[in-house]
């Protein structure tokens, strides 16, 4: 669940470089109902001035992580092994910005051995020469050692990513655990056709694994995307090269070792941790690779597909940046209105490559509905995510952290009434305090760029054609979410966004078997659902000619 993800970027990226709590009546897919929420009203006050003291979260006593961090090398050909080189990198606490751990840093090298070894694992190991009931009951059994590991699991995401402790372990973990469960169920329904020709032949496609794959995941949500990438590349037959986020390296190798206690054969399955320059390059050039798979910026997207196709033109599937609209018509009900498109932007700390960033209201309502989102997002808890009932924790890193605050100085200085919020909180890690924007143009780089943090940009439409028009005029084309108790509104809407998903009186249904993907340059190919599985499979035909059949 794509994200600009700071990610294993090829690219350095400049600041401004292009690119729910739920009601009852509204629904998230993560389902996880609301965090509580501060009951202290505070004052509106007008232009830059802070609205969140910022005193309570510089001296609040942080929780100490309730796990040990054990895995932080290479896994290749089934051990873990330092760097060819012996270098490591430093992975951080973004509660504090302080080391919480030195990773091995994989570069060209250590693609070379993963990638060899993925090779001799598909070319002469047992893996895609297993039954397919078989790697559904490997599968089956990994995903009941996540369950078991669940909490040392969701303490990891939360230590190296920041985001809420509760979202980690409530909502994340179960839903890795549902996808590979889903895919564990594919594994032996993957079958062929038999298809009439024209003459005396027999003639059957086959649909075979595609041999290495290379997936490169994002730092937004680590074990996510780990299974959005891992479990249908597996469930195929195939062998991966899975290179991790230098943000947030940490959960991948340690489910990377619990697939292995599950029996998966040496080779199939090799993590790397290092930089986009360096390892992710060295992975979408690779010669030797026969897929790749990359979420993260579009900018970075374009690289990975040039370096794919100057390599061996080997496919590729990219999930990629959003600028998603969230159309708030005027039938709607305001109260419920706010607390959907609060979720659709706030959750994960702004930093979804769906996330709903533009908030379209109508007219008639808008002013109503700017009041009560400024009023939520005041209300909105931000702190130590690992302390119950905290909404929102830091941004990932110092990179991120200052994009965000370069953001809101350009709504400020584009004339955009800045509502809430518009500076850090606290004097310690990257929280960034909850923003809301009004009076929105749609020439403000606000309303065109993915911000990726917690910055709501809220603006006003007269008519259906006039809004359809407007969200779809931006070059991303990921998701989008309508809200309207009009069932021919809803229809109009839906079918005129050019968005590979849309919801209607939800946002963030991520339901394994729907599939996810962009229009536009937000992307190629889907993930998840069986769509997910054509990204893994090769298709070929085998004809035989028929002696004196039966029948034809």
């Amino acid at each position: 669940m794509a994200a600009r993800r700071g990610i294993c970027s090829l690219l350095s990226r400049s600041l401004l470089s292009s690119s729910c709590s739920s009601s009852s009546s509204c629904s998230s897919g993560y389902g996880f109902g609301s965090f509580l929420q501060s009951r202290g009203r505070v004052s509106r006050l007008h232009g830059i001035g802070r609205r969140f003291s910022s005193s309570a979260l510089a001296e609040e006593e942080l929780v100490t992580p309730p796990v040990q961090i054990s895995y932080t090398q290479n896994l290749i050909n089934g051990q873990f092994v330092d760097a060819a080189s012996g270098k490591t990198f430093p992975t951080y606490d973004p509660r504090t910005g302080e080391v919480i751990a030195h990773v091995a840093e994989g570069e060209a090298e250590d693609i070379n051995r993963a990638v060899s070894a993925a090779r001799k694992a598909f070319d002469e190991g047992k893996w895609p020469k297993m039954t397919a009931y078989e790697r559904s009951r490997i599968l089956l059994r990994f995903a009941d050692l996540v369950e078991k590991h669940s909490a040392e699991l969701a303490a990891l995401e939360t230590w190296n990513n920041g985001k809420p402790y509760e979202q980690s372990a409530r909502t994340e973990i179960p839903i890795f655990v549902r996808l590979f469960h889903y895919y564990a169920g594919w594994a032996d329904k993957i079958h062929g056709l038999t298809v009439p020709a024209d003459g005396k032949y027999h003639v059957q496609v086959l649909h075979e694994p595609i041999g290495v794959a290379g997936q490169i995941i994002p730092w937004n949500f680590p074990l996510l995307m780990f299974a959005w990438k891992v479990g249908p590349a597996l469930a195929c037959g195939n062998t991966i090269v899975l290179k991790t986020a230098e943000q947030t390296p940490l959960t991948a190798l340690y489910v990377a070792k619990l697939f292995h206690e599950a029996g998966l054969p040496p080779g199939v399955l090799n993590v790397v941790s290092g930089y986009g320059p360096t390892a992710g390059a060295a992975l979408a050039s690779h010669m030797d690779v026969d897929k790749l798979a990359f979420t993260g910026s579009t900018n970075t997207g374009k690289v990975v597909l040039e370096l794919a196709s100057k390599s061996n033109l080997k496919p590729v599937t990219l999930e990629l940046g959003g600028k998603s609209p969230f159309i708030v018509c005027e039938d709607a009900d305001v109260d419920k209105a706010v607390e959907l498109a609060h979720f659709a932007l706030f959750f994960n700390q702004g930093q979804c490559c769906c996330a709903g960033s533009r908030t379209f209201v109508h007219e008639r309502i808008y002013d109503e509905f700017v009041e009560k989102s400024r009023a939520r997002a005041q209300r909105r808890v931000v702190g130590d995510p690992f302390k119950k009932g905290v909404e929102q924790g830091p941004q990932i890193d110092s990179e991120q952290f200052a994009k965000v605050l370069r953001y809101i100085k350009s709504g400020i200085e584009s004339d955009a009434t800045l509502e809430c919020g518009g500076d850090r909180l606290g004097s310690k890690g990257y929280f960034v305090q909850p923003t809301v924007f009004s009076n929105v143009k749609d020439d403000m780089l606000i309303a065109k760029d993915e911000i990726f943090g917690p910055v709501q940009s809220i603006l006003k439409f007269k008519d259906i054609d006039e809004v359809i028009q407007r969200a779809n005029a931006t070059r991303y084309g990921l998701a989008a979410g309508v809200f309207t108790t009009n069932l021919d509104t809803a229809n109009t809407i839906t079918r005129g966004l050019r968005t590979g998903t849309v919801w209607v009186n939800c946002f963030d249904v991520f339901d394994a078997a729907i599939p996810f993907g962009g229009y536009k340059m937000s992307g190629m190919g889907r993930e998840k659902g069986i769509y997910s599985l054509q990204n893994y499979l090769q298709v070929k035909a085998v004809v035989t000619p028929l002696k004196n059949p039966a029948w034809l």
